[in-house]
């Protein structure tokens, strides 16, 4: 009986499981801790509403992006990894069973990512009709299971493992042949790579003062910022701006504006994993020569890490209770951090080395 799990680190994200899975992939490589630090320093916020669905998005990530169905996103960009997108018909074309061309792509080293319906969630109760973007890393012939991780119960990012008859019930009912319903092979490749601190400046400059310049990638796909039409409504945020919208959101509870998504805490979990990050970097770059030793900024750091860890959990709080003086509270809270955020990371600019 053959079995293989391809490898996979850890890095404490938590937000979105695209971003946590490219993260997986390049902490087991040699050279992708010091790409992740060179990176993921600005965010990119965005107000969704489309009309012909009547369904509204609130959330921020980090920019560039690793969400599954847009393109070009981090994936594409990452120069640890190979990315391949097959139609859903080319797999059933070749195999009679989903399984079967996992076992073949995981054999050579491919990483899989497609959309599965997730009845096999303990949360679903085995019910169909969920649809998400999936990311499949290893299988067991004997036990005649395959690994899986995402979002899973409650909207955790966790691992699991489920039955070859279970993927293909999952696989076979997705429907649409459209290219993010498709199959998508990741191909992890190490490759020498220099850390570039003058980078990072620019970036957390541009944290600060977003769309100075013209950010090429954004302007190709979103080349009005904001936009309302009949079909549906888009405005886009960027770096420091994030705070705002999120603020706009705790209003919009406030004054019962269903025109924001209600008990949604992405956003807030994307703010822990920034901070988290802006901490884990300032460490990395100290150690290794490329900024100096600042005690105090240091401490504000984990202070900010603290604090948006304890946004988040009020937020939590209010879904639960449903309580109004939560969100007004945390209005404040979010207020105040966005300006120890601009301090700190005016303050580690000055810092850097470059």
């Amino acid at each position: 009986m053959r079995a293989k799990v391809l490898p996979l680190g850890a890095m404490g994200i938590r937000a979105w499981p695209e971003q946590n899975f490219l993260f997986e992939i390049l902490m087991s490589m040699q050279e992708g801790e010091k790409w992740i630090y060179n990176h993921f320093i600005q965010l990119r916020g965005t107000h969704y509403i489309n009309r012909a669905w009547n369904k509204t998005d609130s959330s921020v990530t980090f920019y560039p992006y690793a969400i599954h169905y847009l393109a070009p996103n981090m994936f594409d960009l990452c120069p640890f990894i190979d990315k391949y997108v097959l139609p859903r018909s080319f797999v059933f074309g070749l195999f009679s069973k989903f399984h079967s061309f996992v076992i073949s792509a995981i054999e050579e080293g491919f990483y899989i990512s497609t959309f599965l319906d997730q009845f096999f969630r303990d949360d679903m109760h085995g019910n169909h009709g969920y649809h998400h973007p999936t990311f499949i890393y290893g299988y067991d012939d004997a036990a005649k299971c395959v690994y899986i991780t995402d979002n899973f119960e409650n909207g955790k990012y966790a691992k699991k493992q489920i039955s070859y008859d279970q993927l293909d019930t999952a696989f076979s009912l997705i429907t649409g042949q459209e290219w993010c319903y498709g199959v998508i092979l990741y191909g992890a490749k190490e490759k020498a790579y220099d850390f570039v601190p003058g980078y990072v400046k620019e970036q957390l400059q541009d944290y600060l003062e977003p769309k100075r310049g013209i950010c090429y990638m954004d302007r190709t796909l979103c080349p009005d910022p904001f936009h309302d039409g009949e079909d549906y409504l888009n405005e886009v945020f960027f770096g420091a701006q994030c705070y705002d919208l999120i603020d706009r959101s705790m209003q919009a509870i406030l004054e019962y504006d269903d025109e924001y998504s209600a008990h949604d805490w992405r956003s807030l979990v994307q703010m822990c994993d920034h901070k988290y990050l802006m901490r884990k970097r300032y460490q990395y770059m100290v150690q290794h020569g490329y900024a100096a030793m600042d005690d105090t900024l240091h401490e504000e750091l984990e202070t900010l890490e603290k604090e948006s860890l304890i946004a988040q959990n009020m937020y939590i709080k209010y879904t639960v209770t449903d309580d109004l003086e939560t969100i007004r509270r945390l209005r404040e809270r979010l207020q105040a951090m966005k300006q120890k955020d601009i301090c700190a990371t005016k303050t580690l600019i000055s810092l850097v080395e470059a």
